[in-house]
């Protein structure tokens, strides 16, 4: 009974904790960094969330029938998880494409280690969720609807969903302490400091010069990574992400510097960041080459 009681407590707190940790997570990602969610993200949202609802609800209510209430939930979700994780990361689904407006489902906000992505810790996050509840169902013989053996306490819900609240309000709060906007200021005397030295260099490197197979493998790569944020022809989608062409602050940049800032991204709360929206590195395909991302400035810069 002692072991009975152990796995039902652990599969159902296990899986309550996991499923307000994914929930102020993936809320965490998309308003405080400003990860824009694409289509099957907000369909593992969609799955997620209510299981944050349901667990909460079933153990406070002591519900037999809580494990078969998840349960679908969290193996559909499981499933689509796994799906996109595979679709950013193999090959098996197809090249990825622009197919419209807005972030694609190929696009790679976070890439640690080479190969977690928020895909692969939704999956583990369903995966938790439905372990923990196959743990109660043989904890209770698979007993459902009969009088459970084990009143388990209710006490610990409560500081679960406020710990995963106050962390995620936290968080947001850290978020807008640590960005500051100084204002610009001119300091004539730098340039008499003796120990900076800011002579420009009399013989820059020449950029590189655009050739048709060029423009054309940036057009096809610029299509992939940028269009959907950045607009056919880089016109600029409202919300999303600026226009490109005829831009004055495209012009200011050189080559080098334009890959740059494809290649690190650009924070939701950078200074320069107008749309209040992430940029993810290397415009969210993070097998991009860097002799791909300069066809994309190539063809960028003709735009101009």
């Amino acid at each position: 009974m002692n072991s009975s009681r152990f796995w039902t407590k652990l599969g159902l707190y296990g899986a309550l904790i996991t499923a307000w940790t994914a929930t102020m997570g993936s809320l965490y990602f998309s308003e405080v960094s400003g990860f824009t969610p694409c289509t099957l993200c907000w369909y593992q949202r969609i799955l997620m969330y209510p299981l944050a609802g349901l667990l909460t609800l079933g153990i406070m209510r002591r519900d037999p029938h809580l494990p078969h209430l998840v349960l679908p939930f969290s193996l559909v979700g499981q499933g689509v998880a796994v799906y996109h994780f595979l679709l950013q990361k193999t090959p098996y689904f197809g090249s990825p494409s622009s197919c419209g407006i807005g972030v694609t489902c190929a696009t790679v906000w976070l890439d640690w280690f080479g190969f977690i992505t928020i895909p692969l810790l939704a999956m583990f996050g369903f995966m938790a969720v439905t372990t923990g509840m196959l743990m109660v169902i043989a904890a209770d013989a698979g007993g459902a609807g009969k009088a459970w053996p084990y009143r388990w306490p209710r006490w610990p819900v409560p500081f679960v969903v406020l710990i995963a609240v106050g962390l995620y309000v936290a968080g947001a709060a850290r978020a807008g302490k640590i960005h500051v906007s100084l204002p610009d200021v001119e300091l004539p005397f730098v340039s008499e400091l003796p120990f900076l030295e800011l002579s420009a260099d009399p013989t820059p490197t020449p950029a590189p010069s655009a050739t048709p197979t060029s423009l054309e493998n940036g057009a096809a790569l610029y299509a992939q990574a940028c269009a959907p944020c950045h607009g056919e022809h880089g016109i600029g989608v409202e919300g999303l992400g600026t226009a490109l062409a005829d831009s004055p602050h495209v012009s200011g940049l050189t080559d080098d510097e334009l890959v740059t800032v494809i290649r690190d991204g650009r924070a939701a709360d950078a200074a320069d960041n107008r749309t209040g929206i992430a940029m993810p590195p290397s415009g969210g395909q993070s097998g991009l080459t860097d002799e791909q991302i300069g066809d994309i400035v190539l063809y960028i810069k003709s735009l101009q």
